[in-house]
């Protein structure tokens, strides 16, 4: 579990990174590319972050639903915000559903019978965690990477 924790603070590292940076130029932006900052940026932290703390986090799913729901919608509300209010709203809804697909594909990666999935093995279990929250981090540095370098001005 420690490597998904790095991998936990390596997303909120690159979360903080693209906040920052979009933060300096957003004096160069327009309406389009809030709408595509709210939605795009917010969608993928979102459902990143959302599942790496189900992983995580093992008391009940209400109470990891609630955090990750209260996570998705500070994450969707500063990235909407960043440019003009008029995202915030986008970005809400998008953290919201991000955050959503987050925590239903943690529980799967958690406890596969849920699905019906035949592993019953926890080495493969585990095996299966830091495989997808491994190329759900490289999916999301990317996706900040291509989101910076889109909006260079």
């Amino acid at each position: 579990m420690l490597g998904i924790v790095g991998l936990l603070i390596w997303n909120v590292a690159m979360v903080c990174f693209c906040y920052f940076r979009l933060h300096r130029r957003k004096k160069l932006f327009d309406g389009r590319n809030a709408a595509t900052i709210a939605g795009t940026v917010t969608l993928g932290v979102t459902l990143v972050l959302g599942m790496h703390v189900t992983v995580l986090v093992s008391p009940g799913l209400s109470l990891v639903f609630l955090v990750n729901l209260l996570l998705g919608a500070a994450v969707g509300a500063l990235f909407g915000a960043l440019v003009k209010y008029h995202s915030v709203l986008t970005g809400l809804y998008n953290g919201l559903v991000g955050v959503s697909m987050g925590v239903m594909i943690g529980e799967v990666l958690k406890n596969p019978q849920i699905c019906s999935i035949p592993i019953s093995d926890h080495t493969q279990i585990l095996m299966n965690m830091y495989q997808l929250c491994g190329f759900a981090t490289l999916l999301l540095t990317v996706v900040v990477c291509l989101v910076i370098y889109s909006m260079k001005g």
